[in-house]
């Protein structure tokens, strides 16, 4: 059974854990649709004689910039929010402890644990929603490889528009290798996000959280 903590948490008739607000679940979803098509379109323009997915390859094009840009205005949306929040570091800045303590114990948890019906080392609440694993992932994704992919998409978006500034940094092969290294780490991500997202009390109830702000506790007796 989930430990209740009265003071840590927001309820609505002492059931709900209300976890994430319509700002995040709105950025979040469309955050998920952008990647999602932006990385089909990337592999349809990275294998144009392979897939076919988005039709002709102009309109692949087409729709992974429109989807780029999405994305772009979709990560100032979360930038801004959190910064007015004042929430940015306490959300996903992981702190010494994170590293020492509970990254160990949130891996031995995933690894080997969980595999033995052990309850997760880590409550979510509105305070601290990640774990120190999802805390140390999420800090690398979104404060250097999704600005870093934003800049390199946006450079090979116009190349005769920003040639000094491609040059400068090595060339078109330069940031497209970079742009397309970026994506693969970002694919082999959402696998993993997805995953990870099942493992809650039932299969869908993180998954569930998302979408409807809050998750309800793990009645007693249940699994």
């Amino acid at each position: 059974m989930v430990r209740r903590k009265e003071n840590r948490r927001k309820r609505d008739n002492g059931k709900r854990i209300i976890l994430y607000p319509l700002t995040i679940r709105i950025w979040h979803w469309v955050h998920t649709l952008a990647i999602f098509l932006l990385v089909f379109t990337g592999l349809q323009l990275r294998f144009p004689d392979l897939i076919g997915w988005f039709g002709t390859f102009r309109t692949a094009v087409n729709i992974h910039n429109i989807f780029g840009f999405i994305a772009l205005f979709d990560f100032m949306l979360w930038f801004g929010f959190y910064v007015w929040k004042r929430e940015l570091v306490k959300q996903y800045v992981p702190t010494r402890g994170d590293f020492l303590v509970g990254m160990p114990k949130q891996s031995t948890y995933y690894f080997a644990r969980i595999f033995f019906g052990d309850p997760p080392p880590f409550e979510p609440t509105p305070e601290a929603r990640f774990n120190s694993l999802q805390k140390t992932t999420y800090s690398g994704i979104m404060f250097f490889l999704v600005p870093l992919q934003i800049v390199t998409g946006v450079l090979l978006w116009d190349l005769e528009r920003f040639r000094p500034v491609i040059e400068a940094l090595g060339g078109v092969r330069v940031i497209d290798a970079f742009h397309i290294i970026i994506a693969y780490i970002v694919a082999a991500f959402l696998i993993a996000h997805i995953y990870l997202a099942t493992l809650g009390h039932t299969f869908f109830a993180h998954i569930k959280a998302m979408i409807v702000g809050y998750e309800e506790e793990e009645k007693e007796g249940g699994h």
